[in-house]
């Protein structure tokens, strides 16, 4: 308990003067007592509260106690908890300056026969008091509103970045809503998020980050002078309103903005600049939603895919794709969780990986599959909606729990199953620990699985990779680089991982009997992965012709439709 300096010479003041009220008077000091004890059970009626007797009780006799100079710790800590007792019970500091402008009256009219005042000074000493009481409840009032203020303030505004808040943009979109209604006209959203904000955070510090936070609200401010509306809708992640702008115009835009974003001069440090990138996703009214949470949500989902397609870029929702359809996204995730209550609703399906030279399978890839009634939806109607919700190492759990089982089958035998695993799944410091439980839990030899490193999703933590990778390959499992030649992370894979297969990229694949161009680079990729002695598996081969062209350019496996469809159980036809 600390008093401002203020205070505490107020207390040594009346301590000095204690003994001025004649307290020994045992009738004088019980109807005081009780008259005090009395204002306080009416103000707790007031809020329909009930008054307990026993600490009304202990409220007057402090009371008393305080008159007659006693202002020891303790006592002085129960008067301050009397008053928390009170603001929790909602009673208003307007109700108690009142109730004790009205007991210091009582007070008055209690003394009168002790002190023997003449009654026209015992008025003024009454006016006085209560006016100064009156007084004090004006000012109370005042602060109150000002406290008022300053939390509404809050409430609207970021503190720091001076930009709206949160919950002041979603009132300022719904106004856009209701104003595009009555006028019929179009609007855009944007939802903009800071690339690799963290890292920026645990490599110079939060002042720091905080630095990059403003300068990027200062430029967004100077973007958009005439937006409706700009925000910090999350730790670093900012909103803008752009009225009479549709999904043309606020792509465009937006795009000049993530540009601008990446040509940013931070220099918090003196010379050393810091750079960053930024992921933008755009969505309009009416185009891709008619409510509040379902524009949000559309402008969230293409930043995730802005982001999860490698960063510093934009992305406008696409209504018609149903991978980023937000309704068609939250059933499916609806779905998800409905699957994941019932473990049977979730099973691996095996499609072979081919030698191509002598037709036999060299192994299964595990592919994840959701039952609905007698049918089975592919990973591909789901796993974008399985990322998004975090549902993925879930899924991804029940699966290769049960393909480790199913090892044990006949068909099975000596068989390599390729397993995907996701980012999330790769920085996840646990995967491993699960694997080694599995191997022990149902006899498997590791040297029977291949990992295959997926990158659907941007690498966030390259060290927690490369230590899942590590630890794999120290129980046994080999590493296989997947969607190779999709992007330029999969030859940094090629650096940092010993990878035993690459799984080169099904859509150059599946070009190489129309392209001249997408041939020999295929062609080109694999002379690349043999010379660092990498097994190279072509994906979606389907047909003959595409089959034979591989097998001539020295790629000995293939996997797709023309191969083997996937199943749930290949049996013993192999």
């Amino acid at each position: 308990m600390r008093f401002s300096k203020g205070l505490l010479e107020l207390i040594k003041e009346l301590t000095s003067q204690a003994g001025q009220l004649p307290l020994d008077d045992v009738e004088l000091t019980g109807r005081v007592a009780q008259a005090y004890a009395g204002r306080l059970r009416s103000l707790l009626d007031l809020v329909g509260q009930e008054a307990n007797e026993a600490e009304l009780r202990g409220a007057a006799s402090d009371l008393l106690a305080l008159f007659a100079g006693n202002h020891d710790k303790e006592l002085l800590q129960r008067r301050i908890d009397l008053g928390r007792k009170l603001g929790a019970a909602e009673v208003s500091l307007e109700q108690l300056v009142t109730a004790y402008g009205f007991f210091f009256g009582r007070c008055c009219d209690e003394l009168v026969p002790v002190i023997q005042f003449l009654e026209r000074e015992l008025q003024r000493v009454k006016y006085g008091g209560t006016s100064l009481l009156l007084d004090l409840d004006l000012l109370l009032l005042g602060y109150q509103g000002e406290v008022a203020r300053q939390m509404r303030m809050f409430s609207e505004v970021d503190v720091l970045t001076g930009l709206l808040s949160r919950r002041k943009f979603e009132e300022e979109l719904q106004q856009a809503l209701e104003f595009s209604r009555r006028t019929k006209r179009e609007f855009s959203l944007y939802w903009l998020d800071i690339d690799n904000f963290k890292l920026i955070n645990d490599v110079y510090g939060y002042i720091v980050g905080d630095i990059v936070l403003k300068v990027v609200a200062d430029f967004l401010q100077e973007s958009f002078p005439n937006a409706f509306a700009i925000a910090r809708i999350g730790g670093n992640e900012f909103g803008v309103i752009l009225l009479d702008a549709g999904p043309a115009e606020a792509l465009a835009k937006a795009q000049v903005l993530c540009q601008g974003i990446s040509e940013l001069k931070i220099r918090p440090l003196g010379e050393e600049g810091i750079f960053i990138t930024s992921s933008i996703g755009v969505a309009s009214y009416p185009h891709h939603g008619q409510a509040q949470a379902d524009l949000m949500l559309a402008a969230e989902v293409a930043q995730v895919t802005a982001k999860r397609k490698g960063r510093n870029r934009v992305q406008l929702i696409d209504a018609l794709d149903e991978s980023t359809n937000p309704t068609v996204v939250h059933e499916r995730i609806l779905l998800l969780r409905e699957a994941l209550r019932s473990k049977e609703s979730i099973v691996p399906f095996y499609q072979p990986i081919v030698d191509l030279e002598t037709g036999k399978p060299l192994g299964y890839e595990v592919l994840a599959r959701v039952r609905r009634g007698e049918k089975f939806l592919s990973a591909g109607l789901f796993v974008e909606a399985a990322e998004q919700s975090g549902l993925m190492k879930d899924i991804g759990s029940i699966v290769i729990e049960q393909a480790m089982r199913e090892k044990k089958s006949s068909w099975a035998k000596d068989k390599i199953f390729f397993i995907n695993f996701s980012m999330r799944e790769l920085e996840n410091r646990e995967t491993p620990r699960f694997m080694a439980d599995l191997f022990n839990r149902y006899d498997i030899r590791p040297e029977e699985v291949v990992a295959e490193i997926t990158e659907r999703e941007a690498v966030l933590d390259m060290n927690a990779v490369q230590a899942f990778a590590k630890e794999l390959t120290d129980l046994g499992v080999r590493l296989a680089v997947d969607d190779f030649g999709s992007g330029f992370s999969s030859f940094i894979y090629l650096r940092y991982f010993d990878c035993y297969f690459a799984k080169i990229e099904g859509s150059l694949v599946r070009e190489i009997t129309r392209s001249g161009r997408s041939r020999m680079i295929v062609e080109n990729m694999a002379k690349l992965l043999q010379k660092l002695s990498i097994e190279v598996v072509a994906e979606f081969v389907e047909n003959r012709e595409t089959a034979e062209i591989l097998r001539r350019a020295g790629i000995r496996y293939g996997q797709g439709y023309y191969l083997g469809m996937p199943v749930r159980c290949p049996g013993n036809r192999d």
